[in-house]
């Protein structure tokens, strides 16, 4: 059929209809709540052989001045705000005397143990990285700070699971500029050494905020402290900054962003699903590198300390990720800490002058709060050299976000609750114009939930009935040139009109109307139209409407679907495409 029919008939039909107003998309949220199943406290782990000395010392050469300065210039020069926090070096290129053919190993029961201290003078924390493909089932992993804390521990399994693009598993992130390092083998020694590849240098550590002004300088004096705002903002807000984690990845380096873990919508369901940005990383090689931080702020108001600042490995398995709506959804591999907090979320399109916060790690320090307002959207915003479709702009009243803060929720107050409705991907917003216009430079950007949404929804969940998206607007038969049907987007249902030549060529309009039965699915009966001619005094209420079928229209994207209909007469079956 001809798709190109006057407008103000289909309208007229829909008015005959008894619909009156069209309708955007369904918005979609979720509540917040808390984790139930937090990571369970384990016992103490051990090194198999702590009676031992380390059997050698990798120790690397000092790093070089002008390796610090080219770190500091990248961060100057990218203009986002993923903060690299850390340099890659080569175990072979820059240790400090050549490594022995094969190292030491001491016989255990069960086994071999290769004990090393890897030193990489003047770190603040390490992590390094071993190539798992040639280690024996039953190879297990387990590190630490040669100056105390925890010992970390990870079999083969895990190692597996969590190598990255180049087959190499990094530890977790260790304090001070020297990590203890213990493998275990079952049976016979190997013959090579440890197949260690690359040790990760940090300049400022994932432990100690003040540790900053070693190398990267600390975070705005602007910044808030979260503590400083929970009696002011309330326990919405502790629930909310209880969802943020601070997020330590390699990726030609170690680089850190802030994550949000958010809840889905079915109750009996918690997965620790994070939202951040997608110039972090968009690439399951780095994403399997990721640990995170919970509990990494201040205890009180003003405090320069960690608070509980727990750290969750493992990894993650990314399942989004975009660069054009600079937006990333990713499943950890492994539960968060103890207290952690399933962030709410709402997919409606955000209003102009709405009033927001941000809850973020500037410059990698203690978690920090702006507030400030949501101003309108934007598009063509550079990050990184990639375009963004479109973003919401946020200036802050109070505070603002640094390098580090990439990926950061903004949130809006709803129903007693602050929902996630964007990730940070970047703005020139600094303590230097906090308050200010943004003709003042006072502007952030961030991904849009509401766009993103569709795609995240297949893990975050449906609705049991509804529309992800807005489908009104023209759609054709791309096999068929001129057929078409128009589609009505109205509250609740769905209003889509078309017609077919009878057996004398007569155009008869059928309208397909109906309650959503499914998620982006609409079955309701096939109406033929009557009505008397068309004329400028056209009444829609002589318009009438007889069942002649039935018909199923089902959303398979936000241009394409599928119309299986049935007039008593003619079954079909077409596949649609949006103009």
């Amino acid at each position: 059929m001809p798709i190109r029919k006057p407008l103000r008939l289909a309208l007229a039909l829909a008015l005959a209809a008894g619909v009156v107003t069209p309708s955007a998309l369904l918005a979609l949220s979720a509540p917040g709540e808390p984790l139930r199943d937090a990571a369970a406290k384990r016992a103490p782990v051990a090194f198999k052989a702590a009676h031992l000395a380390p059997s050698a010392a990798l120790r690397l050469q000092p790093l070089a001045a002008e390796r610090l300065a080219a770190l500091q210039r990248h961060n100057a020069a990218t203009g986002g705000k993923r903060l690299q926090i850390g340099i890659s070096r080569g175990v072979v290129d820059e240790a400090e005397i050549a490594l022995p053919p094969a190292f030491s190993w001491i016989p255990v029961s069960g086994g071999h143990v290769l004990r090393l201290d890897i030193v990489s003078p003047g770190a603040a924390a390490l992590r390094s990285a071993l190539d798992v493909a040639a280690l024996p089932d039953g190879t297990e992993l387990r590190v630490a700070s040669s100056a105390g804390g925890p010992v970390e521990w990870a079999d083969l399994a895990a190692m597996r699971a969590g190598a990255d693009g180049n087959g190499l598993y990094w530890t977790p992130v260790t304090a001070g500029e020297t990590q203890r390092f213990e493998l275990f083998v079952p049976g016979a020694a190997p013959r090579a050494h440890a197949a260690l590849q690359r040790v990760s240098h940090f300049v400022t550590s994932p432990f100690q905020p003040l540790d900053l002004g070693k190398a990267l300088g600390t975070s705005g004096t602007c910044n808030i402290d979260v503590a400083c705002r929970t009696g002011a903002l309330g326990p919405a807000f502790v629930n909310a900054k209880n969802a943020v984690a601070r997020m330590v990845f390699e990726d030609g380096g170690a680089f850190t962003c802030t994550g949000t873990l958010l809840n889905d919508s079915t109750p009996a369901t918690q997965v620790p699903y994070l939202f951040s940005a997608a110039h972090c990383f968009d690439t399951q090689a780095v994403a399997s590198t990721l640990v995170t931080f919970w509990g990494y702020e201040s205890p009180s108001c003003g405090q320069r300390s960690a608070g509980a600042n727990t750290q969750v490995t493992g990894g993650a398995d990314l399942l989004f990720a975009t660069l054009t709506s600079d937006a990333s959804f990713m499943r950890l591999r492994a539960t968060p800490a103890a207290g952690a907090f399933l962030a709410g979320w709402n997919s409606a399109t955000l209003s102009p002058s709405t009033p927001v916060i941000a809850i973020h790690h500037p410059r990698g320090d203690n978690k920090k709060v702006s507030e400030g307002s949501h101003s309108g959207f934007q598009g063509g915003v550079a990050i990184g050299g990639q375009a963004l479709t479109s973003t919401a702009r946020a200036s802050w009243t109070t505070g603002t976000t640094e390098p580090g803060s990439s990926g950061s929720g903004l949130f809006t107050l709803a129903g007693g609750e602050y929902q996630l409705r964007g990730g940070l991907a970047g703005g020139s917003a600094s303590c230097a114009n906090s308050g200010q216009s943004e003709a003042a430079g006072n502007v952030d950007f961030y991904s849009r939930f509401d766009q993103v949404f569709a795609s995240l929804q297949p893990w975050l969940g449906a609705p049991t009935a509804g529309p992800t998206r807005d489908y009104t607007g023209a759609w054709f038969v791309p096999a068929e040139s001129g057929w078409g049907l128009t589609v009505f987007n109205f509250p609740g249902q769905l209003f889509a009109l078309f017609f077919v030549y009878d057996s004398q060529g007569r155009p008869t309009w059928y309208r397909l109307q109906g309650a959503w039965t499914g998620a982006d699915i609409v079955s309701a009966d096939l109406e033929r139209a009557t009505g008397p001619a068309w004329s400028s005094s056209f009444n829609p209420n002589a318009v009438s409407f007889s069942r002649v079928g039935s018909g199923t229209m089902t959303f398979t994207s936000a241009t394409s679907a599928t119309l299986t209909f049935t007039d008593g007469t003619v079954n079909r079956t077409v596949t649609l495409q949006k103009l």
